[in-house]
């Protein structure tokens, strides 16, 4: 059904506070004797919205939190992007997935695009939810983490955006690149077409958790494999006019085979193909057009017994596939005005066959029996949606810069038509100081991809729909220190039903396990304070503190229950030495409040032949709390340059103390006559992992 969105009592009263103090900074700026000078930096350089984090060389008013080069430097598993934004505040993440939550949501409410293209669950190993991205972090030169308050440009999505820009090499030739690690190795080259007017790059990575797990003599239980390659070619047309040809291919297997279990062989490909042709007819216009084809598939097979004794057999498979055209363009009208207009049309199809066989013991007139439950499933939905948008940055007199804009999406396949306002604005208080703020609404639709077809749900739900307000704070203390306050909340309604796994999130057949639990919160509320302050220099010592106070709840049957990845104090401690060119030492540590999980415990039913059986209790979802949680990373780095080449070597701890950090726990009952303990037993995250890494460039 189509859903509209009127103007909540809340935003009437957020507005009746902020638009008085909009107006009174407006008019102090107005007041001042001296007159209104432009700013800075062009309109469309300035950054307006608050939430930005950066990893690239970038120019502006918020210096980016790490260079591409600096992030190399720190401590970082299996050299992963993902896994590198954990360290951003207002980010969660576990250490067995890459994956991250941002301000309690989860990373499927998260937008990400490379090189203009949205990515759809782009991860490897998706079995034990996503081990690795597929983008290979070396290639990436340059990102944005909009951790909240995004402008109109970015639809269907209610909790943030992830751009991801590679890039070639400043090299007037030919560049290699080969890169070898304890998780992977990769190649990647870099050449010339066409003179001086065409690039292109070709760049493979294989990753090796397999050869790890034979010599360790596991390769029988567990025999994972992953493998991602890209390709872009850029072609100056004109100096105005580049157009670039991209392709990505990864895949993944994984087969599972454990004593008394079913077995598990899967199988996850994804293919994208896109062209972007990016613009700049003159010093006022400017725009990027990107035609793009993305599929994705699963095949997902079970067969076995658990405990020898109750059968499973799995057959999953899935297919998405997705045409999308999406253009934005930007139009200085003036030195004081920016205007940015877009749309973005996307047709989608889709394939799940589902089946299932699934024997599980139950109690029934007091006899203990074996009940089948049985699935066969067959859907083929398919969907347009249509999304544009209209934003202007202006400069009001004196140094206040707005952006207010609007959004609409439409979506065939859910029903839905959401209207979206937004507006930014920021204030340099001073050539140190600068405040930021956001208000807006952001709605997203049900992906054809999501649906729980295991869990029986063959029907899209409507939108969700989040409201974000954020106020942020820059002060440049000196040169190379800066502090960053901000505070931040976002209410969601309609909030989507899922199934969650709330006792054991990592399994490898969730669907059929005992602890999954259908939940359909009435609505979800994420707030906090982040307060980050940095010294960065390219010599010597430099550092990075965060601290973040949060609360990510959701309302389920009238009681606040907290969010998978809840962390109340979050605390990140990052430190850097370049000795010199050559070394470079860096450590980094992260403490945070236990995440939530939830109790199992177990009674005894009385059955006529008389025994007893324990049966499994779940608890309520996320009323308990895991023990905080706290690791140090190490990493040192060595250069060698030479005539025509340069070595990186480094040298990385995981958990360098080998702190015990745990995900949940393992329950069993202890019968002992007419009476049942339950026994629980630590799920540990990862211990000391060390890692070595060698990448030759020539």
């Amino acid at each position: 059904m189509p859903s509209s969105h009127r103007v909540t009592p809340r935003v009437l009263g957020l507005a009746r506070v902020v638009l008085p103090l909009i107006t009174f900074a407006l008019g102090h700026v107005c007041a001042q004797s001296a007159p209104p000078g432009p700013p800075p930096l062009r309109l469309s350089d300035f950054v307006v919205t608050p939430s930005r984090f950066g990893v690239g060389e970038r120019t502006g008013t918020v210096a980016a939190t790490l260079t591409q080069s600096e992030l190399a430097t720190l401590p970082q598993i299996g050299e992963d992007i993902y896994r590198a934004l954990a360290r951003i505040p207002g980010v969660a993440a576990d250490d067995f997935t890459a994956k991250f939550w941002v301000r309690g949501a989860a990373n499927g409410k998260l937008l990400a695009r490379l090189d203009g293209v949205t990515l759809i669950e782009p991860f490897h190993l998706k079995d034990i939810d996503g081990a690795l991205a597929i983008i290979d972090l070396p290639a990436v030169s340059r990102l944005d983490l909009l951790t909240g308050g995004f402008t109109a440009d970015y639809g269907n999505r209610t909790a943030a955006v992830l751009n991801l820009e590679t890039d070639f090499p400043s090299l007037p030739h030919p560049a290699t690149s080969l890169g070898l690690s304890l998780s992977g190795l990769r190649a990647a080259h870099t050449g010339n077409f066409a003179g001086d007017r065409g690039r292109w790059r070709l760049t493979a990575r294989r990753g090796y958790p397999d050869l790890a797990l034979r010599l360790e003599g596991r390769d029988e239980e567990l025999f994972p494999r992953y493998y991602d390659a890209s390709f872009r070619a850029d072609y100056i047309l004109s100096p105005q006019h580049t157009l670039s040809l991209h392709a990505l291919h990864a895949g993944d297997t994984l087969k599972v085979k454990q004593k008394n279990d079913p077995e598990l062989n899967s199988d996850y490909t994804s293919n994208y193909l896109w062209a972007r042709w990016r613009a700049n007819p003159n010093a006022r216009l400017a725009g990027e057009t990107v035609l793009s084809f993305a599929r994705l598939d699963t095949d997902r097979h079970g067969d076995g017994a658990f405990d020898n004794t109750l059968a499973l057999k799995l057959s999953d498979q899935r297919q998405l596939n997705t045409t999308a055209l999406r253009s934005d363009w930007s139009l200085e009208l003036s030195p004081r005005t920016l205007l940015r207009a877009g749309f973005e049309a996307t047709h989608h199809t889709s394939a799940y066959d589902y089946q299932l066989l699934r024997d599980n013991y139950i109690v029934q007139n007091s006899v203990l029996t074996v009940a089948r439950r049985t699935a066969d499933t067959h859907l083929r939905p398919a969907g347009d949606r249509f999304g544009t948008f209209i934003t202007t940055r202006l400069q009001a007199p004196g140094a206040l810069i707005l952006e207010p804009g609007l959004r609409f999406d439409h979506d065939s396949a859910t029903g839905d038509d959401d209207v979206s306002p937004r507006l930014a604005a920021a204030l340099p208080l001073s050539a140190r100081t600068t405040l930021r703020a956001s208000w807006g609404t952001y709605a997203q639709a049900q992906g054809l991809h999501e649906l729980s077809v295991p869990d029986g749900e063959t029907r899209l739900n409507r939108a969700e729909v989040a409201e974000q307000r954020i106020v942020g704070l820059e002060h440049r203390l000196a040169a190379n220190l800066s502090l960053r306050l901000e505070a931040y909340e976002r209410l969601t309604r309609h909030v989507r039903p899922r199934w969650d796994n709330t006792v054991n999130l990592y399994n490898i057949f969730p669907e059929v396990q005992s602890d999954r639990t259908r939940l359909a919160p009435s609505s979800a509320r994420a707030r906090g304070v982040e307060v980050l302050l940095e010294r960065r220099t390219q010599r010597g010592f430099g550092w990075t503190t965060s601290y973040a106070l949060a609360r990510a709840e959701e309302t389920l049957n009238g009681r606040a229950v907290p969010a998978a990845r809840d962390q109340r104090h979050t605390v990140r401690l990052e430190a850097t030495y370049a000795l010199n060119t050559r070394w470079n030492f860096s450590a980094s540590w992260h403490y945070h409040n236990g995440w939530p999980t939830t109790e199992v415990s177990y009674i005894l039913i009385p059955l006529n032949n008389g025994k007893r059986y324990a049966q499994r209790v779940v608890g309520p979802a996320y009323a308990a709390q895991l023990p905080d949680y706290h690791r140090l990373d190490l990493r040192a780095t060595r250069r060698w340059e030479f005539r025509h080449s340069q070595l990186t070597a480094s040298v990385d701890l995981f958990n360098a103390y080998n702190r015990t950090n745990l995900i949940g726990y393992a329950y069993s009952p202890m019968v002992s006559g007419t009476t049942v303990k339950t026994s629980r037993e630590a799920r540990d995250l990862l211990p000391l992992l060390p890692s070595v890494g060698v990448t030759w460039e020539f």
